[in-house]
């Protein structure tokens, strides 16, 4: 394992890490971990790396790797950069005959990951996403009832994604995260729509199994002085006829990281929340069943120090399932059963389309 991004401080890289470790599967071996080089040997220091091998950029890194014995080079990069250096250095490393898994959304706009996918698709090298919720066992066992026909035909899907972290000003505090994230430069068009809302959409495209053919957006800034996005409410109509809202928020106040999926058949409806995730509801109108999820155990005593708020061990178990399949996927040299480029592309155009979509005052087609 190679990464870019990670470096001092940064929360979701050494996620990333940690979780793609747990299993024994994959060792970090290297990393572009800052652009500043000093910091870059400060993180590999700490981690143990040869300093040869902490490196002050992605094109170093991948320069670097190529002059080692194909044996000791890195097998794949994972990138837990901000957004707007996702594409270059995904590129750069399928080019350069590396494997990628990618934090989430995909690229910074819709042109960008189209012309990603077309490198994906003319490589030979797997390409994974970190949509983590994919990864939770109570989202994979939805999946399945849906599948085996415990509700019927769907008819509906409700998503709501909501966080509170936003609810002031905080960029301009010089708070990191809010910083780059509410910073078209960096997040791209979208701020919110694109954070948590790509989570939402890929979820929702997810459980029904099908695509959506248009929407209708209600794209917000609700706190005043922000120039992006906090908040977002879509009307989605599938292909198949199938109806769904969406509503995210990072500007609600008191909500920590709120996640909750409902879907609707004709026989019944599943619900789930990540609040409450090894538990699944399956209402009819006469009957109320608790489905319990059983979770696989792994010792992630080091990476739950770094929970944000709102969320427990099953998030963290959400990106080892999908690192475990994505590196089984690298041994089989087989698709993965976890998010792709697809699904990168599909977010963006999802961005894109409801933006365009709050602009307009209509519906849109994807």
């Amino acid at each position: 394992m190679g990464m870019v991004g990670g470096g001092p401080g940064a929360m979701i890289g050494d996620i990333h890490r940690l979780t793609a470790q747990a299993t024994g599967k994959a060792k970090l071996v290297c990393g572009a971990f800052s652009s500043d080089h000093q910091k870059s040997q400060q993180k590999g220091k700490e981690l143990g790396l040869d300093a040869s091998r902490a490196y002050g950029s992605v094109e170093e890194m991948i320069e670097g790797e190529l002059s080692l014995p194909e044996k000791e080079r890195m097998d794949f990069l994972a990138i837990t950069t901000p957004n707007h250096l996702h594409v270059a250095a995904a590129k750069l490393a399928l080019q350069s005959g590396f494997h990628v898994m990618c934090d989430k959304p995909l690229s910074i706009n819709y042109q960008e990951a189209i012309d990603l996918k077309q490198i994906v698709d003319s490589s030979n090298y797997q390409f994974g996403m970190t949509y983590t919720y994919r990864g939770y066992a109570g989202v994979l066992k939805i999946k399945e009832l849906i599948e085996s026909g415990k509700i019927g035909d769907i008819r509906k899907i409700k998503v709501d994604y909501t966080q509170g972290w936003l609810n002031e000003l905080i960029e301009n505090d010089g708070q990191k995260q809010a910083k780059w994230r509410t910073d078209p430069k960096f997040s791209g068009l979208g701020g919110t729509i694109a954070d948590i809302g790509t989570h939402a959409f890929n979820m929702a495209e997810y459980l029904v199994g099908a695509k959506v053919a248009e929407l209708v957006a209600d794209v917000s800034i609700l706190v005043e002085g922000r120039r992006i996005d906090d908040d977002a409410n879509v009307l989605l109509r599938y292909e198949n006829g199938v109806k769904a809202t969406l509503s995210v928020g990072q500007a609600c106040a008191g909500e920590q990281n709120s996640f909750n999926v409902k879907v609707y058949g004709s026989k019944g409806g599943l619900h789930w929340t990540n609040e409450s995730p090894k538990v699944i509801a399956f209402k009819s109108q006469d009957s109320l069943e608790e489905i319990k999820i059983d979770e696989f155990d792994v010792d992630l005593t080091e990476a739950a120090r770094l929970l944000p708020d709102g969320h427990d061990i099953s998030f963290l178990k959400g990106f080892v399932t999908l690192y475990d399949r994505f590196l089984d996927s690298i041994q089989s040299n087989s698709k993965a059963n976890m998010p792709d480029i697809e699904d990168g592309v599909r977010g963006m155009l999802f961005i894109e389309k409801a933006i365009e979509s709050s602009k307009n005052n209509t519906y849109v087609k994807l």
